[in-house]
C-alpha cells in the first residue's frame, strides 16, 4: 500500500515506524529541513509503553528517561517553596509511565524507521484530490504528483492536511483561554532536578531541569487573538507584553530570554475536536486530529497509540475505508478520556487567581509534610 505521511514530529515518526515495518511503501514529508529538535520533556504513558515494546525501543526509552527528581515545586515571588507534589505518586497513572526529553524520544523512534521509508525534507503537501477509484492524488511541493492509497496528516495542531481534507482550522479548534511560550533550552537554570512553578493570577512561569539542561514555559490567559503563527517576532512581542510588570522570582530573566532565544515556540492552548478523523483516503494521527491540550500530558502517548492503532487496523482489514473505521472506533474512547482530563493539568499548573493558587497549594503536600 502506498502511504504518504505529512509531518515528522512524534506522530509522523511513529506512524512511519509502524507502517514502514509492516511492508507499506511509505513517504514521510517534513516542512523543516531536518527532524525538528528541541522541546520540553514529554510523557510516555499507558498503552504507549506497549507501542514502544512492539517497536523494539522500550529498553532505549528506559535508558533515556528523565528522573522524577524533586517533583513539582510551587514557589512564591521570592523563590520560597509553598508546596510540593511528587509526580510519581500524584501526577502519573503508573510507576511504569516515564518522562523523556522530546529530542531523545524523536531520535529513538527515528532509529526504528526502516530504511525503505522515503524521506522528503523541506517540503509539504500543497493539495490532495480524491480520485474516482478512492485513492488520492497528492501534490508535494517541488515534486511531481503522487498517487497514494492513504494520506496521513500527522502535522500537528495547525495541520495542513486537516485544512485541505476537512475544512478551516477554526471549525475544529476549541480554545482553552491560554497561550504558552516554550524556551526549549534556557540558561535560567535551577539547582536541582525538579519542575519549579511560579504563578501570578493569569500567569505561569515553569522551569524544568533534569540535571543536564533546562527548559521553560511561560503562559498567560487571554481572549482569542488573531496572529500569524509563522511570525516568531510577533509572537515574542505578544509574550513579552503579557509579562510586562511581572517581576516575581526569576521572571524577568526568562522574559529576556524570550527576546533573545533562537529556540522559542509559541501557541494557543487548544483541543482539536472532530466527529471523524478520516475523510476519503485521508486520516489524521496525533494532535492534528485529537490534540488533548498542551497541559494534558497525553499528546505524545496519543500520537504513539494512534500510529499503532492505524497500523493494526490496516493490517487486520486490508481495505482502507474499513480500516479507517476500525481506527476511529479504537481511538475514540482513548481520545475522549484524554481530552476530559485536560482540565486537571490546567488547574494544577495554571490557577487563574490568588484563591485558586492558594487552593492548589493547599491540596499539594507542604514542604514540611514531604520532608
Amino acid at each position: 500500500m502506498k502511504i504518504v505521511i505529512n509531518g515528522a514530529s512524534i506522530a509522523g515518526l511513529s506512524t512511519a515506524a509502524v507502517l514502514g515495518r509492516t511492508g507499506h511503501d511509505v513517504t514521510l514529508i517534513e516542512h523543516s529541513r531536518a527532524v525538528r529538535s528541541g522541546g520540553i520533556a514529554v510523557d510516555v504513558r499507558g498503552e504507549a509503553l506497549d507501542v514502544a515494546v512492539r517497536l523494539g525501543i522500550s529498553d532505549e526509552l528506559q535508558r533515556n528517561r528523565v528522573g522524577y527528581g524533586a517533583g513539582f515545586e510551587f514557589i512564591d515571588s521570592r523563590g520560597q517553596v509553598d508546596a510540593i507534589i511528587e509526580p510519581n505518586e500524584s501526577v502519573y497513572d503508573s510507576p511504569d509511565d516515564l518522562e523523556i526529553s522530546r529530542d531523545a524520544l524523536a531520535g529513538i523512534i527515528t532509529s526504528a524507521i526502516p530504511e525503505s521509508v522515503n524521506w522528503v525534507l523541506g517540503s509539504t503537501i500543497d493539495d490532495i484530490t480524491e480520485l474516482p477509484d478512492g485513492r488520492a492524488s497528492v501534490c508535494i511541493r517541488g515534486q511531481d504528483p503522487q498517487i497514494a492509497d492513504l494520506v496521513v496528516g500527522a502535522d500537528g495542531l495547525h495541520s495542513r492536511v486537516r485544512r485541505l481534507a476537512f475544512g478551516l482550522e477554526r471549525e475544529f479548534l476549541k480554545y482553552l483561554g491560554l497561550y504558552v511560550g516554550v524556551l526549549r533550552r534556557c540558561t535560567t537554570s535551577i539547582e536541582v532536578p525538579a519542575t519549579t512553578v511560579y504563578n501570578e493570577p493569569g500567569r505561569l512561569v515553569l522551569v524544568r531541569g533534569d540535571g543536564r539542561e533546562c527548559s521553560a514555559v511561560l503562559g498567560f490567559t487571554s481572549e482569542w487573538m488573531d496572529y500569524d503563527y509563522h511570525d516568531i517576532d510577533a509572537q515574542r512581542t505578544l509574550m513579552i507584553s503579557a509579562f510586562d510588570g511581572v517581576d516575581g522570582w526569576r521572571t524577568p530573566e526568562l522574559v529576556a530570554e524570550v527576546e533573545e532565544s533562537d529556540d522559542f515556540y509559541f501557541d494557543s492552548v487548544c483541543q482539536v475536536i472532530m466527529s471523524s478523523w478520516h475523510q476519503g483516503p485521508v486520516v489524521l494521527v496525533g494532535d492534528s486530529g485529537y490534540c488533548a491540550s498542551f497541559f494534558s500530558g497525553m499528546g505524545t502517548s496519543l500520537a504513539m497509540q494512534g500510529a499503532m492503532a492505524l497500523g493494526d487496523a490496516l493490517e487486520a482489514e486490508g481495505d482502507v475505508r474499513s480500516a479507517l473505521d476500525v481506527y476511529g472506533a479504537r481511538m475514540r474512547p482513548v481520545v475522549d478520556a484524554a481530552q476530559a482530563i485536560a482540565a486537571e493539568g490546567t488547574s494544577l499548573l495554571f490557577p487563574r487567581g490568588e484563591s485558586e493558587i492558594a487552593a492548589r497549594n493547599a491540596r499539594a503536600d507542604s514542604p514540611i509534610a514531604t520532608a
